[in-house]
């Protein structure tokens, strides 16, 4: 049956279920529609696989009608709000203004700037925004306060993690000159060595590359990160 035009005053209602949330008799919510689904909007070709992983109950691609002037050119807009209840899975790119989350998991995350934002420890009303220290590495870092000892050991996990060669360190001394030097790096440990008869005292900050992962390609096509 072919209608050019077909009026629904109260409720359209396609296939079996029975939506409560819509009504009955006298509490029939005007306009509202029920669709049992799997449902297509846009072309249809582009939901031909067989693959249960490419395929939902609302399944939108763009719109193919060329009686629409100008062609749409999103499958799919919400305004003002619109919610995701349990997991949403974005297989090639996400643009936004802002994005408001307890925890993003990722492999890579490309940005102008990293920055952290938290409730201002001093000050009342205000927020304490800090940004994250960049460099043309994937590294890691400890620091510390070595004090009457020559030995700076480093963190087991880093036997696994980061590339021994990469080591770099830098020493701070505290409260007097004492010449001191980091005398060799061996089985992930960091000999220092001062004056004679000077006890050691000193910050310390090491930095080292990471292994685990490819190294940082700082120079990429402008459209590669798309």
């Amino acid at each position: 049956m072919k209608l050019p035009d077909a009026y629904v005053g109260k409720r359209f209602f396609v296939g079996e279920g029975k939506p409560e949330i819509l009504g009955r008799g006298p509490t029939e919510v005007r306009g509202s529609a029920y669709i049992e689904g799997p449902e297509i909007v846009g072309d249809p070709n582009k939901f031909a696989t067989p693959n249960k992983f490419e395929l939902g109950g609302l399944m939108a691609s763009q719109c193919e009608n060329d009686e629409m002037k100008p062609k749409p050119f999103y499958a799919f807009i919400a305004k003002t709000y619109a919610r995701i209840m349990d997991f949403l899975k974005v297989d090639k790119l996400l643009t936004t203004e802002n994005i408001k989350c307890k925890i993003i998991y990722a492999e890579v995350i490309m940005a102008k700037v990293k920055n952290f934002s938290i409730p201002h420890p001093t000050k009342k009303n205000k927020n304490l925004v800090y940004a994250c220290l960049e460099g043309p590495e994937n590294a890691v870092y400890v620091r510390g306060r070595l004090k009457h000892k020559d030995i700076i050991i480093l963190p087991s996990e880093w036997r696994k993690l980061i590339d021994p060669k990469s080591i770099t360190v830098s020493l701070t001394p505290i409260g007097a000159h004492q010449d001191i030097i980091v005398k060799g790096i061996q089985d992930y440990k960091i000999v220092i060595q001062a004056k004679p008869g000077f006890p050691i005292d000193c910050y310390y900050h090491v930095f080292a590359e990471r292994k685990d992962v490819d190294k940082l390609v700082t120079e990429i096509p402008s459209d590669a990160s798309l």
